[in-house]
């Protein structure tokens, strides 16, 4: 039983270790290792919400300077942020700019929730791990054990993303959100969705679980805007 703790103690230096060097040295694919540590820390545990409502974000009238943030600090003192509803008329008509399955933190890595840049804002979809959530024209955005299971190759995968030239430069024709499910389209036809069934997702690995959502999740508190992608949570 010692050696067994002792293992385990040195698993977690390690894991903080390298989540930190991933942190401040930045090496190539460091926000995937963020992300894919994020994964595999929710694979483990029991079942919970994986939706998010409520973050601070740095005010942008109190930066804290570099040298002062230590590795893992925020760019500015931290102020309450709390979505507002978001309704069809904030985004049909927008440009997408940017796509980014790296938004959010928790100071030691990223909940890899999903962002799209509309202008100086930034739609956002607070699940962790999101982009094993959503489907655009029916492939994942992301899908790490696509092999296992023969799906077909998601958009994001292994460094390579196909999405961001399907997606920017075109503006959202619609959108629709319910409490367990959505669906979005866009101005070139391509469509994003989440369904509402959980056997519609990639299990997570580490427990064989569906990912699911919970009685009280509520997707319409969680797809929101964002001035930022820097949401604390």
């Amino acid at each position: 039983m010692a050696n067994q703790e002792k293992r385990i103690v040195s698993l977690t230096r390690l894991e903080k270790f390298l989540v930190r060097f991933a942190i401040n040295k930045r090496p190539p694919f460091w926000r995937q290792f963020l992300a894919w540590n994020s994964k595999r820390q929710m694979a483990h545990e029991e079942p919970t919400s994986s939706l998010r409502y409520d973050f601070q974000i740095p005010d942008p009238s109190r930066p804290i300077p570099e040298g002062e943030r230590g590795l893992v600090g925020p760019s500015g003192h931290l102020i309450p942020f709390v979505p507002q509803e978001l309704l069809p008329k904030d985004v049909i008509g927008r440009q997408v700019d940017e796509v980014t399955p790296y938004v959010g933190t928790y100071g030691m890595g990223g909940p890899g929730f999903f962002g799209l840049k509309l202008g100086k804002e930034w739609l956002v979809f607070a699940i962790w791990g999101a982009g094993d959530w959503i489907w655009v024209n029916d492939i994942f955005v992301e899908d790490p054990y696509l092999e296992k299971y023969e799906r077909p190759e998601p958009w994001l995968h292994d460094g390579t993303d196909t999405l961001s030239s399907k997606l920017v430069g075109t503006e959202i024709s619609s959108i629709e959100i319910h409490r367990h499910s959505m669906a979005m389209s866009f101005s070139n036809g391509m469509s994003l969705a989440i369904d509402e069934a959980p056997e519609s997702r990639p299990i997570f690995e580490g427990n064989k679980r569906y990912r699911e959502f919970l009685e009280d999740d509520d997707l319409r508190k969680a797809v929101f805007l964002a001035p930022t992608t820097e949401l604390w949570i």
